[in-house]
């Protein structure tokens, strides 16, 4: 089993997230609110393997996840998760 950290770094080197991001759930949620690091358009996020997690972790990641594509929809930099 992993844990919510490891799968927090696990996405961050997916978005290549500069070093300031906690690799925390808190701040994920702000990494994927401010992704001006990167180019505008759509930011294409694979979900991770959440079977992984203990469930109360992974219930918690999908609601920060699911969060950040609705708030940025209307943006320059929308998120766009995939399984």
């Amino acid at each position: 089993m992993t844990d919510l950290k490891a799968t927090i770094a696990e996405l961050y080197a997916r978005l290549a997230v500069p070093d300031w991001a906690s690799p925390n759930l808190d701040g994920l949620a702000d990494v994927l609110r401010d992704l001006s690091w990167r180019p505008e358009g759509e930011v294409t996020l694979e979900l991770p393997d959440l079977r992984a997690l203990p469930m109360d972790d992974a219930v918690r990641l999908m609601r920060v996840l699911v969060t950040a594509e609705v708030e940025t929809a209307d943006g320059p930099r929308p998120v766009r998760l995939t399984a």
